[in-house]
């Protein structure tokens, strides 16, 4: 905030692009032209942005203590690797930021598996998308085209059919892939 306040977006990284648009202070720049007779309406507009940025920042925390806690470390041909059991989304997201380069997650009560690697890596999650079928044929599995992600189940698909391999055999399967 301090460097938007002393003018130092300019010396951010390609401080032209759009992306910069999308922060907290742009957003209530642009409510402010909209809205310039509406001091309530803008304040709570970011009261609001606040809040969403608040339960971010605890599913960081949340997800940093999991990792850290009940995090299943193993190796893989590609890197390092980690799995957990977790209802939380972001301990994947977390622990591919903090070096993994393979990062799985069963969801506990819809049994939805994730399994992502890191967008540059080498990694090709093809073998283990087969494996996976083979191993439990009923679940629904889609490989991404990137080959970097491995999912099984989704919200957006209600006629998904949730893995019934432990947390442990998907680990397996990762650590054995050749």
């Amino acid at each position: 905030m301090n460097d938007i306040d002393h003018f130092r977006e300019v010396y951010f990284p390609n401080p032209t692009a759009d992306f910069y648009d999308f922060n907290l202070v742009a957003i209530l720049d642009g409510l402010k032209l909209l809205y310039s007779q509406d001091n309530d309406r803008i304040l709570e507009a970011g009261l609001i942005c606040m809040d969403g940025i608040y339960k971010t920042f605890q599913n960081k925390v949340w997800a940093a203590k999991e990792l850290k806690e009940r995090g299943v470390p193993f190796k893989t041909r590609w890197g390092k690797g980690i799995g957990i059991e977790t209802v939380n989304d972001e301990a994947v997201r977390l622990a591919q930021k903090t070096g993994y380069v393979i990062a799985v997650r069963k969801d506990p009560k819809k049994e939805f598996v994730r399994v992502k690697a890191l967008p540059e890596s080498s990694a090709d999650l093809t073998n283990c998308y087969h494996k996976f079928k083979k191993l439990d044929p009923k679940a629904t599995w889609f490989l991404h085209a990137g080959k970097k992600m491995l999912l099984n189940g989704s919200v957006k698909n209600p006629e998904s059919i949730p893995s019934k391999l432990t947390l442990k055999e998907i680990i397996d399967v990762l650590r054995k892939d050749v």
